[in-house]
């Protein structure tokens, strides 16, 4: 059930008007009911693997309160580890045993990667005592199958959540408009940007047909792609969690702003970019353990963050390559301060801010290379017609959009959508959309809202494509 659907407005009209009809002691009984209906929409594997790995969770979640330790947390954990490996690499093994192709058939549930990852931030948080063991199934299961960060994410902690959901707040009229302004963002982010953006990158699945430059085009759409269908998916969850009366943290905080790579990985796909630093940097040592720790526990990150997305070889390189652009960042930091110190270019100066800006912004694109085609000899290939000569004319520089199926008008409305977005990007960099959305005042919020339906009504896109974390 995509957010963006008629069937999710009806469905979403029914759940508010019972959420917030009903005393606060039944509407994690609405929630639960709700997050049955809403993964049953996705297939009976979906609701299944949900309710088999929440349960293992609780059921651990009370050995540990009675002596269980380490080894109930490391059987909770494994119990959605295991499946979501099984999940991620039995459909490649499949190809080649056949005997595993009907169990890999089982292992397909939309958002598997979010709630296991969920529920093991319920797991630490219990073992570490920052939050109690759950005696009600129920509300472990409305915080791990909560329907708006089902199929992917935000990865809410639990100790943000849960108590939310056990004591389900009153009615915030700021908070329900904050939502509404997100939800209109998110829809304006999909339809208007995204869902355009995913017409214009075909150079990149047949680079022999087209220019290198047609190649370059391709990138940043791409680049612009994963990110505006991304964003737009956390606003759009957030959003309604919040008119439910639930607070959510930021998912994304203007990466493509970033100055450098470190930055971006705390400004992009923030709750898996926290839970890797939380769960897995963290506990190998992180950067106070000497050297090869350091770079120990970066890769390992790093790699496991690639492997998290899929079997294939291009996203474990995407993952190690930002792991040697950080390794690489710190182990020139020295010399980078040096010579912009000989250039007199103070940290805040705007040629350094622009050229930090500049360079991120190409590693971080020419890495999406890897992560879109899973595949290292098709890298080898889009390599091989990227580094073609491009002639300095304009006849070239019009083909090359030309090849693509760009139009003027299509150029002129994409270019100032994505200004637009960029624009409140920039404005929302430091307090994250929803608490700049907030600081407006009432009426400009609400011509906010109406500025994104309209653009959404005259130029989105026809139909909704299924958002690419679905896949994750």
């Amino acid at each position: 059930m995509n957010f963006i659907s008629l069937s999710f407005l009806g469905f979403g009209v029914v759940l508010f008007a019972l959420w917030w009809a009903l005393p606060g002691p039944f509407r994690p009984w609405v929630l639960a009911a709700a997050n049955v209906y809403f993964a049953l929409s996705f297939g009976a594997q979906a609701l299944t693997a949900l309710v088999l790995i929440t349960a293992a969770g609780w059921l651990c979640g009370l050995w540990m309160a009675h002596g269980g330790g380490k080894a109930a947390l490391a059987v909770g954990v494994l119990a959605g580890v295991l499946p979501l490996a099984g999940y991620k690499y039995l459909p490649a093994l499949a190809g080649r045993w056949q005997a595993l192709a009907a169990f890999a058939d089982l292992l397909m549930p939309v958002g598997i990667s979010f709630f296991v990852f969920k529920n093991i931030t319920y797991l630490v948080a219990v073992y570490k005592g920052s939050l109690a063991a759950e005696k009600n199934p129920l509300y472990c299961f409305a915080y791990t199958g909560f329907f708006a960060q089902l199929t992917s994410g935000p990865i809410q902690r639990a100790e943000s959540l849960l108590p939310q959901l056990k004591s389900p707040p009153a009615f915030d009229r700021a908070l329900a408009l904050n939502g509404c302004v997100r939800l209109c963002w998110g829809i304006f982010l999909k339809k208007c940007l995204a869902d355009h953006f995913a017409a214009y990158y075909n150079a990149l699945y047949q680079p022999d047909h087209y220019y290198a430059l047609s190649i370059i085009w391709s990138l940043a759409a791409y680049s612009l792609y994963i990110y505006f269908d991304f964003a737009s998916y956390s606003q759009l969850s957030i959003g309604v969690a919040n008119l439910l009366g639930l607070r959510c943290g930021e998912n994304f905080l203007s990466p493509y702003l970033s100055r450098s790579v470190g930055e971006f990985w705390r400004r992009w796909h923030i709750s898996l970019s926290s839970f890797l630093r939380d769960y897995i940097y963290i506990p190998l040592g992180g950067s106070r353990n000497g050297v090869p720790v350091l770079i120990l526990a970066t890769m390992v990150t790093f790699l496991v963050s690639g492997a998290w997305h899929g079997a294939a070889l291009g996203f474990v390189v995407w993952g190690g390559l930002h792991g040697v652009y950080l390794l690489a960042g710190r182990a020139t930091r020295g010399v980078r301060e040096k010579a912009w110190g000989l250039l007199r270019q103070k940290p805040d100066s705007p040629v350094r801010s622009v050229v930090s800006w500049a360079v991120t912004l190409v590693l971080v694109c020419f890495a999406w290379i890897f992560f879109f085609s899973g595949d290292v000899n098709q890298v080898r290939l889009l390599m091989s017609y990227l580094i073609q000569p491009m002639p300095l004319s304009a006849q070239y520089l019009k083909e090359s959009f030309t090849q693509l199926g760009y139009t003027t008008a299509i150029l002129v409305r994409l270019g100032l959508f994505a200004l637009a977005a960029f624009g409140v990007d920039f404005a929302a960099r430091k307090e994250g959309f929803g608490r700049w959305a907030a600081a407006r005042k009432g009426w400009v919020q609400v011509i906010f809202c109406y500025a994104c339906i309209f653009a959404t009504l005259f130029w989105g896109a026809a139909g909704t494509l299924q958002n690419i974390y679905f896949q994750f």
